[in-house]
């Protein structure tokens, strides 16, 4: 039997459920994941819905291989983001995708707004809307301990949210399993928007496999390929040694790493808080997603200090961006900062980019001292750091200048300030310092979901990134297994017969999608695919970087040039002629449409 979804809809205003008939052809031209909820959000949501309005919806996808392939864990988040006004997804590993897929679901779309907080329990075929009135208010920590303890299961896999998204704050994220994060873009206030705490599930039904006699020696093939790169691959090792954290130092010492709100790409005192040291100082254990033989999930305990207890598990962009790119060098703080925005329910990502904009202001003294409270945002000051982020969950002080995010931020605060700003389309910067990485400043503005340094560069690598949300496979694995792998299995387990050409045809076909549902709800290429000031202008003063920015024209020619490769024209609008070779003809109107009303603004001003 050829593979087709099986997606649950459910309304939150109702407490109904039921399934949703997925066209075959979505599933076979936009697989899964990422894929298909670009898919659903162009078709099922209006123009210019309020991405925290009841009508709003949200999916939560994995992708047709989810639970086979060693890795592909994954789950995709697709949802029109409250930063950006554009589409967004979100990738979270560890089991709980696996799970749903256990129960008989390929995903979930989840409209309407609960009259109460509620969660979702999904065992197998039964499902029912819980109230979380209890567990409203609790972290992301306190409320899936809670959950397991009441649900009496060990085995049930919550996604949950904490006070960050139930108090709206447009970067919360979604948690499970303590650290593992579906956390850029907001996802956790689309959730706190419909009164929706948490989603458990419990599965225990097989996953269908067309061919189990093909499918399963693939599989088995790429765990091994994984089991050996393990000692011969220098990145596999690392990942599997340190965890994502460890890269912070190599990123320093190539002069691209967040450092004092992207001021600098090198840090000379990075080896005090980079992966050696947390593996000498906290470093307990490492764990990884379902059926995935890497474990690059470094677990570890502060054992000295004021944060001593506590069980930590930095990445590497918390670590970048709480770390090197706020001056903490305190390595017991820095793991300790990026617990606290997981168990609050934050992007750790724009949080830290938020505070170093925050440091920055307040060095140039732009910020009043009144809503200060006494409160010294000088670099590296933990105990300031710690301050404005309880007066950012509470909208407080000023905290709520900050809630918003540095482009809110910075519009009100003026006085320059919006050099500081390190963000595209109201969405912050990743952990990357563009000026000396002009391949991450591309991806940085072209990006479909705004800032996000696993977009890819270059064709090949969007192409296989796109593929990783697709299958909701570890986009780090695409440095191990190669594209005709993951087809050979994805046949075998589907019977769709797809070919070689089929993987950067859907990649694109996926892209220029997404392109089209942002400028369906108004984006507008040359205004909006753009980098701030301080790229172009602020030279690199430390490191091999010293001296580098990335020049406007530089910029100017290869964002054209990226262009002209996914089929967009030299303004970054999709050409008709690409949108059809794509088979994306329902399209064009509306991206014709918004290029005739750009070129007439353009005339008018």
């Amino acid at each position: 039997m050829v593979f087709t979804h099986r997606i649950m809809e459910v309304n939150l205003t109702t407490h109904t459920h039921g399934q949703y008939a997925i066209d075959p052809k979505w599933t076979r031209d936009f697989i899964g994941g990422r894929g298909l909820g670009i898919r659903l959000l162009w078709e099922r949501t209006p123009k210019g819905i309020d991405p925290l309005a009841p009508e709003a919806e949200l999916y939560l996808l994995t992708g047709p291989i989810t639970g086979i392939a060693p890795g592909g864990a994954h789950t995709c988040l697709v949802f029109k983001s409250p930063q950006t006004n554009t589409l967004n997804y979100s990738i979270t590993g560890a089991q709980w995708g696996q799970e749903l897929r256990s129960a008989g679901w390929d995903g979930l779309i989840i409209t309407g707004r609960s009259e109460r907080p509620v969660y979702l329990l999904i065992e197998d075929g039964a499902v029912q809307f819980r109230d979380a009135s209890h567990l409203w208010g609790l972290t992301t920590f306190e409320a899936e301990k809670q959950l397991r303890e009441e649900l009496k299961d060990s085995r049930v896999r919550i996604l949950n949210i904490g006070p960050a998204g139930e108090k709206l704050i447009p970067y919360a994220s979604v948690q499970q399993e303590m650290f593992r994060s579906a956390a850029r873009g907001g996802g956790g206030a689309v959730w706190g928007s419909k009164n929706l705490k948490a989603v458990a599930v419990r599965g225990t039904r097989a996953l269908p496999v067309h061919n189990p006699s093909q499918a399963i020696p693939i599989r088995n093939e790429m765990e091994k390929i994984l089991k050996d790169s393990r000692t011969t691959i220098r990145r596999t090792y690392d990942l599997v040694r340190w965890g994502g954290s460890m890269t912070n130092m190599p990123h320093s010492d190539e002069g691209h790493l967040d450092v004092a709100n992207y001021r600098e790409g090198h840090w000379p005192e990075i080896n005090k808080i980079g992966g050696l040291a947390y593996e000498r100082l906290c470093r307990a254990r490492s764990r990884g997603c379902f059926g995935c033989p890497m474990g690059c999930m470094p677990l570890g305990v502060v054992r000295e200090g004021e944060f001593s207890g506590n069980v930590v598990c930095p990445d590497l962009e918390a670590a970048a961006t709480m770390g090197s790119g706020i001056l903490v060098n305190d390595l017991n703080a820095m793991v300790y900062l990026t617990r606290w925005a997981d168990e609050h329910g934050f992007d750790s990502t724009s949080l830290g980019n938020i505070t170093g904009f925050a440091m920055e202001c307040y060095e140039n003294g732009l910020l009043p001292e009144a809503e200060l409270e006494g409160i010294d945002l000088s670099w590296g000051n933990v105990e300031g750091v710690l301050a404005l982020w309880n007066r950012i969950l509470n909208r407080e002080g000023i905290g709520a200048l900050f809630a918003e995010g540095v482009k809110t931020a910075a519009a009100k605060i003026g006085g320059g300030s919006q050099h500081y700003a390190m963000q595209v389309k109201g969405r912050e910067f990743a952990c990357f310092t563009p000026q000396a990485d002009h391949k991450q400043g591309l991806q940085y503005a072209v990006s479909d979901k705004g800032p996000a340094h696993h977009f890819g560069g270059k064709a090949d690598h969007t192409q296989q990134r796109t593929w990783a949300d697709l299958l909701t496979a570890c986009t780090w694995q695409r440095r191990m297994i190669k594209p005709e792998i993951y087809l050979k299995l994805l046949n075998a387990v589907t019977d769709w017969q797809l070919q070689a050409g089929d993987w950067p045809l859907t990649a694109e076909r996926i892209l220029l999608l997404a392109r089209a549902y942002n400028i369906r709800e108004g984006l507008i290429p040359l205004r909006d695919d753009v980098l701030p000031e301080r790229v172009h202008a602020d030279k690199l003063t430390t490191g091999v970087g010293a001296g580098q920015v990335y020049p406007r024209e530089q910029f100017a020619m290869d964002r054209k040039a990226w262009y002209g490769e996914l089929g967009c024209d030299a303004g970054g609008f999709p050409t008709p002629e690409a949108l059809k070779e794509h088979g994306l003809e329902f399209a064009v109107p509306v991206v014709e449409s918004s290029r005739r009303d750009s070129v007439q603004g353009c005339i008018e001003r």
